[in-house]
């Protein structure tokens, strides 16, 4: 069997094994939702540590956490190649696609096909695991960077338009709902120019908390911190507000930038030799009400509305996912991976995680 076989048996079996699946959340689109966790933090503990695939790495599968891993991707030859690997069960298994990435619910999968991932494409899938219904839907614009709505219903995508040097210019976003499946172009922002490494990961879009309004870095990073801005828009396209001097977006690592409950966001307000800075912004006030930590590599996401989910690096020969409450206190680690020394990077490890709310 050849590897696209192999890749495409793999989907196959996580749709089927997936039939059932709670159906996605009743959460009302473009409203924030509960911070309310399955759990208090004072009675999660450890759980299994579950082998992820293709990796080193092992999970800490907390049992009855707010969140689980639901997929991820991994790097490999020196950033030439993605894989992403879905949920099945206790165990991850492999597609077809770069990111494979699970909306809230878990019901869908949006996936992006080919492994590299500077290349904006020019269709999705669109995965129902109730129904094992796969639909490919062709895109007005070529597309990269997917996130989902926190009620799971709607898509954001990045959306460009080809240069003649290979290069592409940034020209608004994409939306997708899972009822008409019917991309929805919006040419919005300032029309940065990307190429190589930026596609992808400089100036995407992220939504606002809810399905109600998107953002993205508006400067380039010649403009002083004190001045850079984050730029809101609604659903067409209309500026309705900007946050200047809060920080970066991690534009790699991260899936959603906002807490459960929409009302804070995470970014980058200070790098070093050792790391980041994460800021903890208060999205109505446009306040930095929280900093946590100075030696943070990446910002994976919210744990709950307490709680964010931060990567560290150990002497180069390991990676940690931790979970930290707003002052930056570490309780729990969620993943670990080892690194091996010297031609590490053209080895498979993870480069994204998506750790999904439960409801």
């Amino acid at each position: 069997m050849n590897l696209k076989s192999v890749a495409t048996f793999a989907v196959a079996a996580t749709v089927t094994a997936m039939l059932g699946t709670q159906p996605a959340s009743s959460h009302t689109q473009g409203t924030p939702r509960s911070s309310a966790p399955r759990a208090s933090a004072q009675s999660i503990t450890s759980g299994p540590w579950v082998k992820l695939a293709g990796t080193s790495a092992k999970l800490n599968d907390v049992p009855g956490g707010p969140v689980r891993l639901a997929s991820y991707s991994l790097i490999f030859d020196a950033g030439q190649g993605h894989y992403g690997y879905l949920r099945e069960g206790d165990r991850f298994v492999r597609t077809p696609y770069r990111e494979a990435l699970v909306a809230p619910g878990e019901r869908w999968v949006a996936g992006i096909p080919d492994s590299r991932l500077w290349l904006a494409v020019k269709r999705i899938d669109l995965i129902d695991r109730t129904s094992g219904r796969k639909y490919t839907i062709p895109m007005p614009a070529p597309v990269t960077s997917p996130e989902w709505s926190p009620d799971g219903s709607t898509l954001l995508l990045t959306a460009y338009k080809p240069r003649r040097d290979g290069s592409l210019t940034i020209i608004g976003f994409i939306t997708l709902t899972v009822t008409d499946r019917t991309p929805r172009l919006v040419e919005t922002g300032p029309r940065h120019r990307v190429a190589d490494w930026d596609i992808g990961r400089s100036f995407r879009f992220y939504f606002t908390g809810g399905a109600d309004g998107v953002l993205a870095m508006h400067d380039e990073r010649d403009v002083a911190p004190r001045k850079r801005r984050i730029a809101v828009y609604d659903l067409d396209g209309k500026r309705r507000r900007v946050y200047t001097g809060v920080g970066d977006l991690d534009e790699w690592h991260t899936v959603t930038p906002f807490s459960p409950s929409g009302r804070l966001f995470a970014t980058f307000v200070r790098e070093g030799e050792n790391g980041h800075q994460i800021g903890i912004v208060e999205a109505s006030t446009g306040k930095v009400v929280h900093r946590i930590g100075k030696d943070i590599h990446a910002f994976a996401g919210w744990y709950d509305e307490k709680h964010v989910i931060v990567q560290r690096k150990r002497a180069e020969t390991q990676v940690v996912y931790q979970r930290a409450d707003l002052s930056g206190t570490v309780d729990l680690e969620l993943i670990r991976e080892k690194l091996i020394a010297g031609p590490a990077e053209y080895k498979p490890h993870l480069d994204r995680v998506n750790f999904v709310h439960r409801d």
